[in-house]
């Protein structure tokens, strides 16, 4: 059986050149390589092969029969590559397309308030913020990473272990209602809360309650506490409105919601040392993987949310090394 023929971009190259020039040292020279190496590209070219392409004059080198039906091959594919080149460079470094960023609601809704207006000169990229609420076993299996993803923020550690997980700060998540709600049904400690009505996500039942988790002020120990409450959402956004208009309690992340409670719409239910802090992490393939754009976008949201945690690190754990 044959042997498959295995034709390199440099040796077509070579031959469409001196089918150009018709001469090996004028090939040699516009492609600034040896003489003798031009020649012998060629002699192994036509060895490999079993058929001349040139044929040698006194003057020029001039194409065979075969040559000069192969020719129209040898442009195409060298046509071809040279897209594939463009492409690839292209898909590389240019700074067009999509990038799509998954997160769970309220980061969703922080990073459309403080941060991608602060991705300056993005050029044709197209910015895809979604939606990704973790499910309940996923705090401690992993968060998936979806097929069309690019970035990934969430609390959690990513399922597939070829990703890259880069950890930004510490991000407190607690209970909150409105005054109104707290005047009427007042609370003073997380076991507190089985009286209450709690609002609650419909990824995270369990046996139609929700488990929230807190510090234990005195031991420092994290606790579950089981939740139920007269309303279901499929997502933190539509939670924190029924809570603002003094349906219950909500649990979701303080610092999403600062507005709130700089306003005073929504304030915390228990102490500082009660809250629960969950490490909030950035997702993303390796960087050999990525185009550009993503990198670009990437550096952008990261540089920014850096800068904005650092600004608002006073109060929290200090983290890890």
């Amino acid at each position: 059986m044959m042997n498959k023929l295995q034709l390199k971009p440099r040796e077509l190259k070579i031959i469409s050149v001196i089918a150009a020039t018709h001469s090996i040292g004028d090939a040699a020279a516009f492609l600034g390589m040896a003489q003798a190496n031009v020649s012998k590209y060629l002699s192994d070219f036509e060895t490999r092969i079993g058929l001349k392409v040139f044929e040698r004059t006194t003057r020029h080198l001039a194409l065979t029969q075969f040559g000069e039906a192969l020719l129209p091959y040898v442009n195409a594919a060298l046509d071809k590559n040279s897209l594939l080149i463009n492409f690839i460079a292209d898909y590389k470094h240019e700074k067009r397309g999509k990038v799509t960023i998954y997160a769970p609601t309220g980061i969703v809704n922080y990073l459309a308030r403080q941060v991608i207006h602060q991705i300056e000169e993005i050029g044709d990229i197209r910015i895809s913020l979604k939606t990704s609420n973790l499910g309940r076993n996923e705090f401690s299996e992993g968060a998936p990473f979806p097929d069309d993803c690019d970035i990934l923020i969430t609390y959690a550690q990513p399922k597939d272990e070829s990703l890259v997980a880069s950890v930004l700060a510490k991000y407190s998540i607690t209970a909150f209602a409105t005054a109104e709600y707290l005047e009427k049904h007042p609370i003073n400690c997380p076991e507190e809360l089985i009286n209450h009505s709690c609002i609650l996500i419909d990824s995270m039942l369990v046996d139609d309650a929700n488990i929230w988790r807190f510090h234990d002020r005195e031991s420092g120990e994290i606790h579950d506490y089981r939740v139920t409450g007269n309303y279901i959402c499929d997502n933190t956004q539509s939670a924190l409105e029924l809570a603002r208009n003094h349906l219950g309690i909500v649990f979701a992340p303080k610092e999403s919601l600062k507005n709130e409670i700089i306003s005073g719409m929504l304030i915390p239910c228990f102490p500082h040392q009660d809250e629960w802090w969950l490490d909030l992490t950035a997702i993303f393939r390796k960087r050999e993987y990525q185009p550009w754009r993503v990198q670009y976008v990437l550096d952008g949201i990261l540089n920014c949310l850096r800068q904005q945690i650092a600004q608002a690190a006073l109060g929290r754990p200090e983290q890890e090394n």
